[in-house]
């Protein structure tokens, strides 16, 4: 049986076998906008690339994503999707001592384990905001941040100069969701970590790209790092049409406009809808998605996961978080259509 604490959101499948009607996923944080059409079209004509091997080092990727950040191809690392990179690092690196702010994304601290590395937890405390206090942070090998932080939503680096100073050997940066956040570039470490051995920044088109299938990821770093785990990563690690899909995708500016004012409005909406509702509180987030506090006595996550799912919701419960307990949901910022959806059926079930 798998541990309950590494259980994640996005089990669509299970919730509608269950069920037997559809659901609309605001479980899993992805682009309620979908793939584009050109972009399903190419795929479709370009079915027979399964047929050959792809390209092992995924060069034409790497180029396109070095060209699109003003960076050189030896400071990018393709990989199946961010969790490969992960457990990629973990493995080069096998840190004694890992640190992780919490509630947070749970593989951090499944791949630290995975080579036996001694985890310790720093939190992220609620009455604050979830904000990272700096300061507390010492004795570490390793540090992972998640910003904007999952499940929280919010930016948990803001003091770029002081991340460079702090302790421990390697600090990874995992930015899932730096797409969405507006004056993104003045957020992302993307252009500190091209030249800092120490600092690494994870990327991924499972969210902004809404490509969570086809499972790509990259991580920029200083190019003796890249060398280091291009050296221990496995073969073929990329699909071919992976490689082609998020290859074009860079190039759809228009696409990620478009997303971006989406998402900017429709969590506006949702943040305003949730205030008004009694029994919830919703906190602001940065990203595509909202972290909610149960208020009733009486409602605890699973309780409320389950009502939802009878009127067609599936919303993640995060009891599983360290450093959350029974009374927090995740949902994903979706179309108005489904908000709407979601918003009444909440009324409904709390």
């Amino acid at each position: 049986m798998a541990n309950l604490r590494f259980l994640h959101g996005g089990n669509i499948y299970e919730a509608e076998r269950q069920h037997k009607k559809r659901i609309f996923d605001f479980s899993a944080n992805i682009n309620p906008h979908g793939l584009p059409r050109r972009i399903k079209a190419t795929i479709h004509k370009n079915l027979d690339r399964i047929l050959h091997y792809p390209d092992p080092e995924a060069k034409e990727l790497t180029k396109k994503i070095a060209h699109y950040w003003n960076i050189s191809p030896e400071n990018v690392l393709v990989g199946c999707g961010s969790i490969e990179l992960i457990y990629l690092l973990m493995a080069e690196y096998r840190p004694k001592t890992v640190l992780i702010p919490q509630p947070t994304f749970s593989e951090y601290e499944r791949a630290a384990r995975s080579v036996k590395s001694r985890v310790r937890f720093l939190n992220l405390k609620e009455k604050e905001g979830f904000k990272l206090d700096v300061s507390q942070i010492s004795g570490t090998d390793t540090l992972f941040l998640c910003n904007p932080n999952n499940p929280t939503g919010n930016l948990i680096i803001n003091d770029r100069k002081r991340l460079r100073k702090l302790p421990g050997k390697l600090i990874v940066v995992d930015e899932a969701f730096m797409d969405f956040v507006p004056e993104e570039k003045r957020h992302t470490l993307i252009h500190v970590a091209k030249t800092n051995k120490k600092i690494i920044v994870l990327r991924t088109f499972t969210k902004f790209f809404a490509l969570p299938g086809l499972r790509v990821g990259y991580l920029i770093a200083h190019k003796d790092v890249i060398k280091l785990l291009r050296r221990r990563q496995m073969p073929w690690s990329v699909n071919a049409l992976a490689q082609l899909a998020t290859t074009m995708m860079l190039d759809d500016i228009k696409y990620a406009k478009k997303t971006q004012r989406l998402i900017e409005h429709q969590r506006a909406f949702l943040f305003a809808e949730l205030t008004r509702i009694n029994g919830v509180s919703p906190y602001s987030s940065a990203a595509n998605f909202l972290l909610i506090k149960i208020q009733k006595k009486n409602v605890t996550s699973s309780a409320l996961q389950k009502r939802l799912l009878k009127k067609g919701v599936l919303v993640r419960d995060c009891a599983n978080f360290r450093g959350l307990n029974n009374k927090f949901i995740r949902i994903a910022v979706r179309s108005r259509k489904e908000n709407c959806k979601f918003i009444d059926a909440l009324r409904k079930a709390i």
